[in-house]
């Protein structure tokens, strides 16, 4: 049954019956006709006005990679977009399915670099995101909708852009409702399955990666099946760590910023990996050393798009398939004769040995109080985790048992983590919500707790803070010791900065402070931060910054 209605009540209806529950924006005046139509749904549809876009667009970003459908996100025409498309450039790293919508001037005044004019099919086009539209007509609409979330959650999920005229939200046209998608799931080759169990048995050092943003609500637990019940180890790729258990015996690290040099090791030692998910970035194979790509491969690589098959390591078997239905497939199949049983202890055992917090002796000490973080938090704690040095912390010793409680940036982006937990206290609000990030990060996204004040979320936000951007003076230090220019932080009164937005403080010296400090703070019922001084020496979880001097100092001798 058709119906007739201007371009913005059009445009909120699709979403609605497409099932968007949440939308976060920054209002701009190009697409008021849009946020009029949503009025209509407002009690079916949140709107969450956020304090900047690129907050706004991490918040869309982290509901997608939670959820597995997208977020949406409105901005304005010109610097909204601008300020929004650090949550673009995330959500196409990190395969995490969204929209935004974007108000764009009047379609007469397109090409003349009119007031806030940007051309979006080149701002946003391939690869900054899967792809871009601009409404032409208000009757297309539904199609355009249909079509933006069918390119953002099929094969490898990703952002889509959609560009609004503002004359065409305001224009009346007679529509076909929007349709539910199905989605396409590629079928699997049962003779590459075959493949794939005849070379692990063949092999002596097998070893299976898993990461990516394809995989359901239940992580990669039907892939930790096969793989505990064929005594096969697995570590996960960078910042996908939710994505398995890590209690398992046959979980064995992460291949992230913080890596076990011995897990990088294991990695080159292995004769066979099985990757599921993963692209096999730069950061997950330590800058494409951990497998050299010159040599002959040792993959097999299980990916849902094709164009990621060989576009760096050319596998021995690649196979095109949804992760998450690749992992059901072969859940239950044995492989007959195993070789590699002491190879998996040995694996496991590494694995323990370095995930088990060492004697600091600088307080606060970092390794205890994520100890007494495990200790205090339920399986179900969502984390999410800024960029930064400090990340290792958290990295290297917290333990996932919940699928898809861990929430950060593959792409590396600071400013992160306070949108992300807002967005995940929203989408899971009995679930606890910590997020960390430097002083550096926080700085650039503590503008949000204003968004926490106003809907009443109430995440924990730890800073952990060294008074510097931590990561590039360690750089510096390793580079161009003894010359250091920019790095260092000159912060506001953390205390006073928290309170005017409402939230809970905490301040950690010693970390036998910090149990006391997170109880205050759970039951303070408002947002809470808690500060964490760190001694600025301890610059990663295994290296102090003295230590690098004198490493450069011996280098040099």
């Amino acid at each position: 049954m058709k119906k007739k209605s201007y371009g913005g009540k059009i445009l909120a209806d699709c979403i609605k019956e497409l099932g968007v529950k949440t939308v976060f924006t920054v209002p701009g005046e190009s697409f008021l006709p849009a946020l009029n139509g949503l009025y209509d749904h407002k009690k079916e549809i949140n709107i969450i006005t956020c304090r900047h876009e690129s907050g706004a667009a991490n918040m869309a970003e982290a509901w997608g990679k939670l959820n597995g459908f997208p977020g949406v996100v409105f901005v304005t025409r010109g610097p909204g977009a601008c300020h929004a498309s650090i949550g673009i450039h995330t959500a196409m790293q990190d395969s995490s399915p969204m929209i935004m919508f974007i108000g764009q001037i009047h379609s007469k005044h397109i090409g003349r670099e009119a007031f806030q004019e940007v051309n979006y099919y080149k701002m946003f086009g391939e690869p900054f995101s899967k792809a871009v539209f601009e409404i032409k007509s208000a009757k297309s609409i539904p199609n355009i909708i249909k079509k933006a979330f069918q390119i953002s959650t099929s094969d490898r999920p990703g952002p889509v852009i959609i560009s609004l005229p503002e004359n065409i939200l305001e224009q009346y046209a007679t529509y076909k409702p929007i349709k539910s998608i199905k989605k396409k799931i590629p079928k699997i080759s049962q003779s590459k399955v075959n493949n794939l169990l005849n070379r692990i048995e063949k092999s002596n050092k097998p070893l299976i990666i898993i990461g990516g943003g394809d995989w359901n609500n239940n992580g990669a637990i039907d892939l930790e099946y096969f793989a505990n019940t064929n005594k096969i180890p697995y570590a996960v790729s960078f910042r996908r760590q939710s994505l398995v258990n890590s209690n398992r015996k046959g979980y064995i690290g992460d291949l992230s910023t913080s890596v076990d040099p011995k897990l990088i090791q294991i990695i080159k030692d292995s004769d066979l990996l099985l990757v599921v998910g993963a692209r096999l970035g730069e950061m997950t194979t330590s800058g494409y050393s951990t497998i050299n790509i010159n040599h002959k491969s040792k993959i097999i690589h299980v990916y849902p798009d094709i164009k990621e098959i060989g576009k760096v390591y050319k596998p021995l078997l690649g196979i095109k398939a949804n992760s998450s239905n690749f992992s059901k497939l072969i859940r239950n199949k044995k492989i007959e004769n195993i070789n590699w049983q002491e190879w998996s202890t040995n694996c496991r055992n590494n694995y323990i040995k370095y995930s088990t917090p060492p004697q600091y002796f600088s307080e606060p000490d970092m390794g205890k109080i994520i100890q007494i973080l495990r200790e205090n938090m339920p399986n179900d704690t969502i984390v999410t985790i800024d960029a930064g040095n400090f990340s290792g912390w958290i990295q290297r010793f917290w333990k996932y048992t919940k699928a898809k409680t861990q929430l950060a940036p593959t792409s590396g982006a600071m400013g992160y983590s306070i949108p992300a937990a807002i967005s995940a206290k929203i989408a899971r609000k009995n679930s606890p919500v910590i997020a960390f990030c430097g002083d550096g990060g926080f700085m650039m996204s503590s503008q949000e707790l204003a968004t926490c004040n106003q809907y009443k979320i109430k995440p924990i936000i730890i800073i952990i803070n060294n008074k510097m951007l931590g990561t590039i003076r360690m750089h510096q230090e390793k580079n161009y010791p003894n010359r250091k220019i920019a790095t260092d932080l000159v912060n506001p009164d953390f205390k006073e900065l928290s309170k005017s937005y409402n939230a809970h403080y905490e301040n950690i010296k010693k970390h036998t402070q910090f149990l006391g400090a997170l109880k205050r703070s759970l039951h303070s019922n408002k947002a809470s931060v808690i500060e964490i001084e760190i001694d600025p020496q301890q610059i990663t979880t295994r290296q102090r910054l003295e230590d690098l001097n004198n490493l450069k100092k011996g280098d040099k001798k």
